[in-house]
């Protein structure tokens, strides 16, 4: 019998749906929980993939058997390409953790040949006038004194 695939979360689902479904777990309103489908190499059956470590399954061991084999015997667990394992002739050097793969170096999408230099919003002017807009002391002297008329450094008075 030709297998159909599903991925791991489909798989799961599916495992989940017909436990779910059973009358004995409905009857003790019992939530099992499902594992994720584990891969591993192709059975005498053609399966490649199996479930161990059901949770809360004290006493439905024979049922959640019962339901895995039947979803065995129907669905095989999909290969993603990007998942599958490299060729073992495949030279990767120890410290290098991309298997030899390197990225092309970054190209500028317009056409330019170097980065430009980064521009002034303002253009070239300088501020006219003063530089401090404020006209009391330097910019970061806070321990300057005030004139008279205005705050001074401690709003609060608690000198």
């Amino acid at each position: 019998m030709l297998r159909k695939t599903l991925n791991a979360s489909r798989l799961q689902e599916e495992v989940h749906r017909r436990l779910h479904r059973l009358q004995e777990v409905l009857e003790d309103g019992v939530k099992i929980g499902v594992p994720r489908p584990q891969p591993q190499a192709p059975d005498r059956t053609g399966c490649n993939w199996t479930m161990q470590h059901f949770g809360n399954a004290a006493g439905f061991e024979a049922s959640i058997a019962r339901v895995l084999a039947q979803v065995q015997a129907e669905y095989n667990l999909a290969q993603a390409p990007d998942e599958a394992e490299p060729p073992p002739d495949a030279a990767q050097e120890a410290g290098d953790p991309f298997g030899g793969t390197t990225r092309a170096a970054a190209r500028n999408p317009f056409g330019e040949a170097k980065a430009a230099p980064a521009a002034n919003p303002f253009g070239d002017s300088t501020p006219k006038g003063k530089s401090n807009p404020f006209d009391d002391a330097k910019p970061g002297d806070d321990n300057a004194q005030p004139q008279r008329g205005e705050r001074g450094p401690n709003p609060f008075g608690d000198d």
